[in-house]
């Protein structure tokens, strides 16, 4: 992996002071530290990509699945476009090479995914080019069949939903055979439900109780009935009127079994479900506010939800849970991809005012730091108002999903406004 030799476009912030512009300032201009290009061939654990990529910045030093779509909602601000593409570009390539997005450009993690935004990248970056998109469509397809709906992995028949899990049988098989006898390899369960959980992206998180692979997901499900309407979407532009309705369908079936499984009406929240052991884990964390980000929440679904806004809400913008376990996906913290999650979920029903106070909480927890020391991080204190957050490893700097969701929420509530020079 080598730096990228980048200019940046021309661009001017006007925000509403001067810590504000001086922040987005910062983020526009440290992409060039953060975009990378790989080798000519895969080298050091580093899978070959034929396109330039971001990464989030600190220890993690590749192209990563998740991370991705928060950082190009940035880069789209800062008019880094045409590298939007590209990333998506090599999530397609990804596809094609290996059957799935892995984790992150690492040969380690082609045995597992992360939260599936594709999609939502696809759309995000679709110019017209109607030939672009009926491969990107295609390759997504693939995605979606071979690896979310896989029986054997993360669909559950019984249950008509879908979990994480991560196959490192299947990878060891494959990468073993030269030096491994695989039937005298014993993996502890306990071994594969924390990879399933780091599948999840919240690695690691008391949400799912230590038993990720037996859980249903809210979030998982909220993002795969995205993908099911979208993929009808992308269907009507490709003038595939059938396939559009019978992506419709299983949206709707989807959303009747997310219902049925997944909604708590006496709580008004969506909680994971335990589906080993037939029941809902009560845990209220922001993977309740997923539904509205994907639309599948009705409208009463989603004023009960906003109802439990309170439980999250702290003077640095939602934290991820309301209990705290000692893991990083939990409370206090705060990470900006959630923070993102829940304002656009909360703009879709209609309440422009919780959304604008969340950002409002978050962009100003993340300014003062930056105004403190300089640079923006992998994740905050949201309930403290600091960066005393704990966490498996020390805290990170960059910050690839936080830039990105600064720049979002900065010009989606009109704190900055973006010229171009």
């Amino acid at each position: 992996m080598s730096p990228l030799e980048v200019t940046l476009p021309d661009v001017t912030f006007r925000c509403v002071n001067p810590s504000m512009e001086r922040t987005a300032r910062y983020i526009h201009d440290h992409w060039k530290e953060l975009i990378k290009t790989s080798p000519p061939h895969t080298l050091d654990q580093l899978l070959y990509l034929p396109y330039p990529y971001v990464v989030p910045g600190g220890v993690f030093q590749q192209l990563f699945y998740w991370d991705s779509y928060f950082i190009l909602l940035g880069l789209k601000i800062s008019r880094l476009t045409a590298l939007a593409r590209q990333i998506v570009d090599n999530f397609l390539y990804e596809i094609k090479t290996f059957g799935l997005v892995p984790n992150s450009s690492e040969i380690a993690h082609l045995s597992r995914s992360q939260p599936p935004f594709l999609t939502s990248m696809i759309k995000e970056v679709y110019d017209g080019d109607k030939t672009w998109l009926q491969h990107a469509y295609k390759m997504a397809k693939v995605e979606y069949h071979q690896v979310w709906m896989d029986p054997n992995t993360h669909f559950i028949p019984q249950v008509g939903l879908n979990r994480y899990f991560d196959d490192i049988e299947k990878m060891l098989r494959i990468r073993g055979e030269a030096y491994l006898h695989f039937d005298e390899i014993y993996l502890p369960p306990a071994f594969l439900q924390e990879r399933a959980e780091a599948e999840s992206g919240w690695d690691y998180t008391a949400r799912f109780n230590r038993q990720c692979a037996s859980f249903i997901p809210v979030d998982l499900n909220a993002l795969l009935y995205r993908y099911e309407t979208d993929f009808a979407h992308i269907a009507k532009i490709l003038d595939r009127d059938k396939e559009a309705a019978d992506w419709k369908k299983r949206a709707f079936s989807r959303k009747q079994t997310m219902d049925h499984y997944l909604w708590n009406e006496q709580h008004g929240v969506y909680f994971d479900y335990d589906f080993v052991r037939g029941h809902q884990y009560p845990y209220f964390s922001l993977a309740t506010f997923y539904p509205l980000w994907a639309e599948a929440a009705s409208p009463r679904q989603a004023e009960k939800v906003r109802q439990n806004l309170s439980r999250f809400l702290h003077r640095g913008g939602a934290v991820t849970s309301t209990t705290y376990s000692g893991f990083q996906w939990d409370y206090p913290n705060g990470w900006a991809p959630l923070q993102w999650i829940v304002t656009k979920g909360l703009l879709h029903y209609g309440y422009r005012k919780e959304a604008e106070q969340i950002a409002n909480h978050w962009l100003s927890l993340c300014t003062h730091i930056f105004e403190r020391y300089g640079k923006l991080f992998e994740k905050y204190n949201v309930v403290d108002f600091n960066i005393r957050t704990p966490g498996r490893y020390p805290l990170q700097e960059g910050f690839g999903w936080t830039n990105g969701i600064y720049l979002k929420l900065a010009t989606e509530f009109g704190y900055c406004q973006v010229e171009s020079e």
